[in-house]
């Protein structure tokens, strides 16, 4: 008789534009699936729900570590002056334990960072991305 489990944050790895990113703390991502309904003419009511434009955006925060060099540092993004020609990085979520991959977006931009830096204490790097194409592990099969 098989069991469930439940997966949790230290069970999960990172990676971002092929490489390993151990900093993470906490990742959140949205899929929206465009779903929206379509009505007919002086119709109150909608005649269907149809998909229109799918999306995807998140957020990844984590620690800076010394002379890391950020997301410039871990090619994840450039320079601001090359910022219009950046290019797109993967983003991938494995399970740690068994290695199967829960979210694969093959291309994904960084659109905004935010650094938090304290007087004591650990300065936190968070940073949102939009991406094309969510996969998931059906879909990847």
């Amino acid at each position: 008789m098989s069991q469930s489990k439940v997966l949790r944050g230290a069970d999960i790895k990172l990676y971002l534009a092929g490489n390993l990113y151990p900093e993470v703390q906490s990742v959140s991502y949205t899929i929206d699936y465009g779903e929206d309904a379509i009505y007919g003419i002086d119709s109150i009511f909608p005649q269907a729900i149809e998909t229109t434009r799918i999306s995807v955006q998140g957020s990844i925060s984590g620690v800076m570590l010394k002379l890391s060099g950020g997301l410039q540092g871990k090619d994840v993004t450039t320079r601001i002056i090359e910022k219009l020609f950046a290019p797109y990085v993967s983003f991938e979520l494995r399970d740690r334990l068994t290695d199967s991959k829960i979210v694969f977006i093959p291309h994904i931009k960084i659109v905004q960072e935010t650094f938090q830096v304290q007087g004591k204490g650990t300065v936190k790097l968070s940073f949102n991305f939009k991406g094309i194409i969510p996969l998931s592990p059906i879909d990847m099969s």
